[in-house]
This record gives C-alpha cells, structure tokens and sequence, in this order.
C-alpha cells in the first residue's frame, strides 16, 4: 500500500501542552493529526492491516530547517485504525528525510510482513 499526505506531522517536542496541572494536546498538533487521517481514509478504504508491518516512511519538508528524524509519532498514531489497527504492529520501520520547497509532503510504504 502506499500513500502521499499533504500533512506534515508536527513535531514531537510541540505535540503536548501543560496547563492547569495537566499535559494536553496542542490545538495545532490535534488539527494535524486529524487532518492525517483523513488524507489517508481517502486513499485506504479498506480494513485495518493486521500482524507485523514493514514501513517506509518519506518525509519531505519545505525548507533546510534542522528536523529530527524521528518527529513521526504523531503520524504514526493518526493512522491507527486506518492503515493498521495499532502503531505496535511496525516491527520493521526507515525513514528519510528530504527538502522539496515546491511540494513538501509524506510519502509512505506499508507492507504486511509473512
């Protein structure tokens, strides 16, 4: 299967707030994650995998700003229950990182493995 989004997913460092003695999900990272989902419900209609996952993730950002690569969290859990039905199936994941300052996007490879 594979998919490109239009959404960036927001960093880790800027998914959580504290406020009023409790840690809660940035507005910002919330309309990101949801926006996430529904780009990949238009282009995955089908069920949930199930088992072991192998995942190749892309990340192509819009401009040379030093971001870790590892900032996939909040991608990976917007597409639970969507591509699979928890993140902890991914037992095999890449990732890389890129600039493409015309068309900045995410494009993914999910694969079951045997």
């Amino acid at each position: 299967m594979k998919l490109t989004l239009q959404t960036l997913p927001p960093t880790t460092n800027h998914l959580y707030i504290q406020g009023q003695g409790r840690r809660f999900m940035d507005p910002r990272a919330k309309r990101a994650k949801e926006a996430i989902g529904w780009e990949a419900r238009q282009q995955h209609r089908g069920r949930p995998l199930e088992g072991a996952l192998a995942v190749e993730i892309e990340l192509w950002w819009p401009d040379r700003r030093n971001r870790d690569i590892d900032n996939v969290k909040a991608l990976l859990d917007a597409l639970t229950g969507i591509l699979w039905l928890d993140d902890g199936q991914i037992t095999d994941l890449h990732l890389m990182k890129g600039v493409d300052r015309n068309h900045p996007r995410v494009e993914m490879k999910v694969w079951p493995l045997s």
